[in-house]
């Protein structure tokens, strides 16, 4: 005799009841995959053949009802069982259920107890696939409805649908113990999952891969990319212990990081000596040029004060940077050791302006430059020969421009600045669409 694990695939677009029901039955011992929306859900079906189907009703692109009946109108496939979950619980909702033939329903929020005997009853008796013929049409509500006409079919949901509201009632009355019991349950899953993923990954990534396992790819048509480098590194690195090296990088990264968390960028990683950062993914903005400048001067001032005031065993480094404003691909690479990357040309050339550019210096493209030359002084270098790209017009970022800083410096932006820069976003969030 042939056995496997009971395998279920659990449909929801919310990421949180996806880990939280998955964790579930994955400690009753069910094998268990996960999609977003009926779509995939429906492609998983064909070719994963899983012995029951938990779907959500209300889902984009193809929703818990479109996916029943897909599945009960496969001749390969109607004898999987089907519950749909719902938090409506209306003769209309329960009705498009009978009529895409679901075989079972579940009413928000459920208990655990009652989600498993569903799940135990239909897998230890599967209800027989329907014939096209053993349908009638009954109006309701005054609305008409084609259904089953196998009344111990209709009898059975029935009966379920009652149980479930009983239990729903009983639910609600526990609902704070019922919470609290959810949320234990969810932080152990936090604990084991979700704390390396979520410091690895930007909240939004990071939710798709604990719930789907997987992200789309996305193309972003304006984003901005900033790469940095240590002039001399090289010949640094032999002087320095291991543990002296990792040491003073991360002098250096953990203050980057502190100053693109400020403005509304996200580290991609580090290559060495190098690091990379990006504005405007993975949520769409308009003012990630302008961000990057800011986060660029912070790290060129931390950097010119620390070279002026070391007396520590930790080196100076002086610290090249290039940014660039363009079109991405955006994604997470790999299958055991996931890794969250951008790709195209903008890369590139970002990687370029870096590698023109000179120590404690913010070289820009002229994309850049364009966005940016309002609120900042910037000098032009001309056009500038580089590698494998061709000539590119770079310009030197110098400060925010006097009038819009709020120090001499020209480091921070004052209120003038500030406001500009909101009416710029405002301005752009109307008229112009990634």
């Amino acid at each position: 005799m042939l056995e496997t694990k009971p395998r279920i695939l659990v449909v929801d677009d919310h990421p949180a009841l996806v880990t939280l029901t998955r964790h579930k039955l994955i400690q009753k011992g069910y094998e268990v995959l996960t999609a977003q929306n009926g779509e995939d859900a429906l492609e998983l079906t064909r070719t994963e053949y899983p012995d029951l189907i938990l779907s959500d009703v209300d889902m984009p692109i193809m929703n818990g009802f479109e996916l029943c009946e897909h599945v009960k109108k496969d001749t390969r496939l109607n004898k999987i069982p089907v519950i749909l979950v719902t938090s409506m619980v209306t003769t209309e909702h329960i009705m498009k259920g009978i009529e895409a033939g679901a075989d079972n329903y579940l009413t928000k929020p459920f208990d655990d107890e009652t989600l498993y005997s569903k799940i135990d009853e239909l897998m230890l008796n599967p209800p027989p696939p329907v014939q096209e013929d053993d349908t009638v049409k009954v109006e309701i509500e005054g609305k008409q409805y084609e259904i089953k006409a196998d009344y111990s079919y209709l009898v059975n949901l029935l009966i379920s649908t009652y149980k479930n509201t009983l239990a729903q009632n009983n639910q609600l009355s526990k609902m704070q113990s019922g919470l609290n019991a959810a949320n234990k349950e969810l932080e152990l899953t936090k604990n084991e999952h979700e704390e390396l993923i979520h410091n690895i990954f930007p909240e939004k990534i990071a939710e798709n891969l604990l719930a789907y396992g997987t992200v789309t790819p996305e193309r972003y048509h304006d984003t901005t990319i900033m790469f940095t480098d240590f002039e001399g590194f090289t010949k640094v690195v032999p002087e320095l212990s291991p543990e002296k090296l990792i040491e003073s990088l991360s002098f250096y990264f953990d203050r980057f990081d502190e100053y693109t968390r400020q403005h509304n960028l996200i580290k991609i990683k580090t290559i060495g000596d190098s690091y990379m950062a990006a504005g405007g993914i993975p949520e769409r903005n308009h003012s990630h040029p302008i961000d990057t400048i800011l986060t660029a001067l912070k790290i060129r001032d931390f950097v010119q004060t620390f070279g002026e005031k070391n007396n520590s065993e930790t080196p100076y480094l002086p610290v090249r940077m290039g940014i660039h404003t363009g079109k991405v691909v955006v994604g997470v690479i790999g299958k055991t050791r996931f890794a969250y990357d951008i790709w195209g040309e903008t890369v590139n050339i970002a990687a370029r302006l870096e590698e023109h550019s000179m120590g404690n210096a913010i070289n820009i493209s002229e994309s850049t430059y364009e966005r940016v030359k309002d609120f900042f002084e910037c000098e032009s270098r001309g056009e500038i020969k580089t590698k494998y790209i061709g000539n590119l017009q770079m310009y030197f970022v110098k400060r925010i421009k006097p009038e819009l800083s709020e120090d001499d410096e020209g480091i921070f932006p004052n209120r003038l600045f500030i406001r500009e820069y909101n009416s710029l976003i405002r301005t752009s969030g109307e008229d112009k669409e990634d």
